[in-house]
């Protein structure tokens, strides 16, 4: 009996297997999600869209590549092409909305493309001059992407004030009109806030917002109402201290603050704020600004601060005052900066708030850590080494987990592994036992 070729095999998988195939190859994490305020927080930690473009790209080449390989697949390919559209700019928006018009309707009289589209974005390119025609074509992609849930201009490359003129606006508006839409990603000044989120505040379920630095922190922003939002991240928040206490956010249960302003007015702010939502809060990325607030968070179940504020929360007063005990993960981040870089001071005090039985409820640490690791050669090999073996012993003896995240692909999509020594140090041969101190 004649063999049947492996290729020829492969091309006789039915539809479904192929499609379980490319969802799999093309899968960006946290891009489309609306529902998981884990996935969410992880996403946003690519600031400046560094992961998540490259993996766009290369699910977009690796799409491009399989349309190419037989008329099979071509229409099996067109999901995957086109269900994250990235925008960078004016004049690429007109292209887009050619490109969706080319595409047949399907039996619903919805565009054969359009209709797969999720996410939607706008990561305009420097110094950008929108046009009324630009406008014009944003609608138009919108009018053939029925089915957008996640609108984004978070990865723009430079501050809002740049791009954000009154046409710009003009198109903000018309996506504010677009009720459904639960995830918003947004880039800009208060103008643009509250323009575009008044109208859409009733269906958003998922919101990041990153305050241009033009924004006045002492700028009073209108109330509003978002009764389904359970994700907010706030990033670099420029002085705004918190999530405006005027804003209700009922369902509100993660919450990623990362602002550093310490003024009486944003503590006011962050006050009221977390007086009015901070027990229903169940995980929560604190900067500077919230850390004076972490008591009234009653019920926080997973809790993430740079490693640098540690001993900052030291001097809030007693720990057993201070530190939530129905915290289950602990999450340090190091980013490699002099103020916030994993250090040896860090362990002993871990150490001594598990020997003090803080925490009763902890079942995981994990660390957020950079892949450049040489700055930690400062110290020898040998006071790390007996330092994480004393946590990992300590750790044991209460039954909590260490785990580590490494570099900004993991970081980003949430990847963890048990803490290993190779997670902190460099190889052993940057370590030359005759010189532990030498700078290389």
């Amino acid at each position: 009996m004649r063999a049947t070729p492996a290729h020829g095999q492969a091309r006789e998988l039915p539809p479904e297997v192929w499609l379980r195939v490319f969802a799999y190859a093309t899968y960006i994490p946290g891009a489309f999600e609306s529902d998981s305020g884990q996935a969410l927080t992880a996403f946003a930690r690519d600031k400046y869209g560094i992961s998540v473009h490259r993996r766009h790209r290369e699910a977009t080449d690796l799409m491009l590549a399989a349309s190419r390989v037989c008329k099979t697949w071509t229409p099996l390919v067109t999901e995957f092409l086109f269900q994250y559209l990235l925008v960078e700019s004016g004049d690429h928006a007109v292209e887009v909305a050619k490109v969706l018009g080319r595409y047949d309707r399907d039996a619903l009289n919805r565009n054969a493309a359009g209709r797969w589209t999720v996410r939607l974005e706008l990561a305009l390119e420097g110094v950008h001059r929108w046009e009324d025609v630009h406008t014009a074509a944003l609608a138009r992609i919108f009018e053939l992407c029925p089915n957008v849930t996640v609108f984004s201009t978070a990865f723009s490359t430079t501050d809002a004030s740049l791009f954000q003129g009154r046409r710009f606006l003009r198109a903000m508006r018309d996506v504010g009109s677009r009720s459904n839409l639960r995830r918003l990603e947004l880039k800009g000044d208060a103008v643009l806030f509250e323009t575009i989120l008044p109208p859409l505040a009733p269906s958003l379920e998922t919101l990041w917002l990153l305050p241009s630095r033009r924004t006045a922190p002492d700028r009073v922003i209108d109330p509003m109402h978002f009764p389904l939002v359970h994700t907010f991240v706030l990033s670099e928040g420029f002085g705004w201290g918190s999530p405006p206490p005027n804003w209700v956010m009922p369902s509100l249960r993660t919450l990623c603050s990362e602002d550093d302003n310490l003024s009486p007015a944003a503590q006011r702010k962050a006050q009221s704020f977390f007086g009015s939502h901070g027990a229903q809060l169940e995980q929560l990325v604190t900067g500077r600004s919230a850390l004076g607030h972490i008591k009234s968070c009653t019920n926080l179940v997973e809790w993430t601060l740079p490693c640098g504020l540690l001993f900052q929360v030291t001097r809030l007063g007693p720990p057993e005052y201070w530190l939530p005990t129905t915290v289950r993960r602990l999450t340090l981040a190091d980013d490699m900066s002099t103020t916030y870089m994993f250090r040896l001071d860090h362990i002993a005090l871990l150490l001594e708030w598990l020997g003090a039985g803080f925490f009763p409820t902890l079942e995981t640490i994990r660390f957020l850590l950079p892949l450049g690791r040489h700055i930690r050669r400062q110290r020898c090999r040998e006071d790390w080494e007996q330092a994480i073996a004393l946590l990992c012993e300590r750790t044991k003896q209460r039954g909590i987990y260490l785990e580590a995240s490494l570099g900004g692909d993991e970081h980003t999509a949430d990847i963890w592994s048990p803490l290993t020594l190779d997670h902190l140090l460099d190889p052993i041969d940057c370590y030359p036992p005759k010189h532990p101190f030498s700078a290389h």
